[in-house]
C-alpha cells in the first residue's frame, strides 16, 4: 500500500468521526435526550458532549496533520478551493469554542454541521475537480 493513501484514508476517517459524529448528535442523541427528564438532561448531555469532544479534538489534530501533508505532496497550497476549505475550518475552530462556552445552543451545532458539510464538499471538489 502506498503511503499516500495511508494518509488520504487517514484524513478521511477523522473526517468520517468528526462529520459523522455531528450528524448523529444532531438528529439522533439531541432529539433522543430532549425525551430525557430535565434534571437528567443536562449531565448526560454534557457526558456525551465531553467524549464527542475529546475524539473531534484527535480527529481535528489528525485531519490538519494529514491535509496539511497532501496539499504539501500534491502542491495545492495556492488552490483557492483549499484557502476557502482553510478559511471555513478557522471557522469550525471559532464556532466550536464557542459551543464549548455556550452550550446547549442548537443553532450553534448546526451552524457547525452545516460549515463542515461545505468543507467536506469543498474537498471532493478539490479531490475531483
Amino acid at each position: 500500500m502506498q503511503t499516500w493513501t495511508v494518509i488520504r484514508f487517514l484524513h478521511l476517517g477523522g473526517i468520517i468521526f468528526f462529520v459523522g459524529g455531528q450528524l448523529m448528535l444532531a438528529f439522533v442523541v439531541a432529539p433522543a435526550m430532549r425525551a430525557v427528564a430535565g434534571d437528567e438532561r443536562q449531565p448526560a448531555m454534557r457526558a456525551v458532549a465531553r467524549r464527542f469532544g475529546i475524539g473531534s479534538a484527535i480527529a481535528l489534530a489528525l485531519i490538519i496533520a494529514t491535509g496539511a501533508a497532501m496539499a504539501g505532496h500534491y502542491d495545492l497550497w495556492g488552490d483557492s478551493v483549499l484557502q476557502t476549505k482553510l478559511g471555513l475550518l478557522v471557522l469550525v475552530f471559532v464556532l466550536t469554542g464557542l459551543h464549548v462556552v455556550v452550550p446547549f445552543r442548537r443553532a450553534l451545532s448546526l451552524t457547525v454541521l452545516v460549515v463542515s458539510l461545505v468543507i467536506v464538499y469543498l474537498g471532493l471538489k478539490l479531490t475531483y475537480g
